[in-house]
C-alpha cells in the first residue's frame, strides 16, 4: 500500500468527502484525488495538512502504509462531546475558530450564543401558530 492509498482509505473509513478533506487541508480536491490515486506524492507539509484534516496523524497514515497495528487516539472531544468523528461543517468551523485571536474569538462565541437564543425565540413562536 502508498501513501495515497491509506490516505483514501483513512478517509473512506472516516465517511469523509474528497472536496471537504481538501478545501480543510488548503487545497483542492483534483490535486487530493492524484495524492491518493498516486499519480502524485504529497509533501510532508502537505500530509501534515491532509492528516490534520482528517483528525489522524500522519503516523497513522504511514501505519497504514507498513501494515501495522496501531491503537486509535481518542479523538479530542469537547462539551460532552461523545460522537467518534465531527462533521464536516463542525470540522471547517474548528478549524476557522482555531485562527482567531482571543478578542475576536470570545466574539464569535457571543455571536453563537446570540444565534441560539434568536432560533429559540423562532422555534417557540413556530409552536404557538
Amino acid at each position: 500500500m502508498d501513501i495515497g492509498s491509506a490516505i483514501r482509505q483513512t478517509r473512506e473509513k472516516l465517511g469523509l468527502k474528497l472536496e471537504s478533506v481538501a478545501m480543510e487541508a488548503g487545497f483542492d480536491a483534483g490535486n487530493l484525488s492524484r495524492i491518493e490515486n498516486g499519480k502524485q506524492n504529497p509533501s510532508l507539509k502537505r500530509l501534515q495538512s491532509i492528516a490534520r484534516a482528517m483528525n489522524v496523524g500522519v503516523t497513522d497514515l504511514y501505519a497504514l502504509v507498513e501494515n501495522v497495528q496501531v491503537i486509535p487516539a481518542r479523538p479530542e472531544l469537547h462539551d460532552g462531546d461523545e460522537a467518534p468523528y465531527l462533521s464536516d461543517e463542525t470540522r471547517l468551523l474548528r478549524r476557522h475558530l482555531a485562527l482567531l485571536d482571543a478578542k475576536h474569538l470570545k466574539l464569535a462565541a457571543e455571536f453563537v450564543k446570540l444565534l441560539n437564543r434568536l432560533q429559540k425565540e423562532e422555534n417557540a413562536r413556530q409552536e404557538t401558530v
